[in-house]
């Protein structure tokens, strides 16, 4: 197994993947159909440009659409776990953070086996609908075997989703058993998604949900660049033992069109980090999520 190097930037492509708004009032694609051309589109397009991702499909569209994750796995991408407890055929109307331990235990482990079962393989990465977390969740995970978390949006707060990210760890660290924002000793990497860390650390407004590098968040073009070179040299900065950048979307949106928004957004959020990379003198490496977790516990 690679160890991590301190000269390498990490960079890990994500996606959520959601069932029909029939199925789950959290959102997802108007069709089938839709949700499925934008996982191979999101994949097929990132894997032309050298890229791995991670998908983190609902248990219940790993087992309508088992055929296109197996599909995608075997194209080299890990497939996860995405909860929402809020899917129809669950049975709860709140968030997971929200719930109490042994309601978000019944969930995760459920949903675990259940894609496991689509799939034929055990999730190993996770993140939570609507970045809902508690302090009782990380524990919870590690306990399912999980290794990997990116439901982190460093300053992200707000409180009606469980949702509470102020003054979170904002790089990739080890989680706490007791405190959802603070790094710990699990045998749980968790990777926040890349921020805007002055909005972060300045921001006071509740609800809030600053800047992150999601493809279909209005205005990335401009202020994405900027972005991710910010995130990268803090981490220099502050000499973290893993560099790394998460990026984010959903199977909303037509990624195998290339004049999509969102297509278009892949597009120059690739060649920031890339440019970042090369100003910052750090070598890019493409990883997933499962792949860097397994790196960085062995460290």
């Amino acid at each position: 197994m690679d160890k991590v190097r301190s000269d390498c930037l990490y960079v890990t492509w994500t996606m959520d993947c959601e069932t029909i708004p029939e199925e789950c009032t959290t959102g997802g694609p108007e069709t089938w159909d839709l949700g499925e051309r934008a996982v191979r589109g999101y994949v097929g397009r990132l894997t032309e440009l050298g890229h791995k991702v991670t998908l983190f499909p609902v248990a219940r569209l790993a087992e309508v659409q088992a055929d296109l994750f197996a599909e995608m796995r075997e194209a080299g991408a890990d497939i996860g776990m995405h909860l929402h407890p809020q899917t129809t055929d669950l049975g709860f109307d709140e968030h997971l953070g929200q719930l109490a331990a042994d309601q978000q235990r019944e969930l995760i482990f459920s949903c675990r086996d259940r894609i496991a079962e689509a799939t034929g393989e055990i999730p190993v990465s996770f993140r939570s609908g609507c970045l809902s977390i508690s302090d009782d969740t990380y524990p919870l995970l590690a306990d399912a075997g999980f290794i990997a978390d990116s439901s982190p949006v460093p300053g992200r707060e707000m409180p009606d989703l469980s949702a509470c990210w102020a003054g979170a760890e904002p790089f990739a660290h080890r989680a706490s058993a007791t405190d959802h924002r603070a790094e710990g000793d699990l045998p749980l990497m968790v990777f926040p998604i890349a921020a805007n860390l002055e909005m972060a650390r300045t921001a006071t407004e509740v609800p809030r949900c600053n800047q992150h590098l999601r493809l279909e968040r209005p205005g990335i073009l401009r202020w994405a660049p900027g972005l991710i070179d910010a995130h990268v040299r803090a981490q220099i900065e502050r000499d973290v033992f893993l560099h790394s950048l998460v990026v984010m979307t959903h199977n909303t949106r037509e990624y195998d069109v290339s004049e999509e928004s969102a297509r278009v957004a892949l597009e120059a959020v690739s060649e920031a980090i890339a440019h970042t990379a090369e100003t910052t003198g750090l070598r890019l490496q493409t990883v997933t999520l499962a792949e860097l977790a397994q790196m960085a516990l062995a460290e």
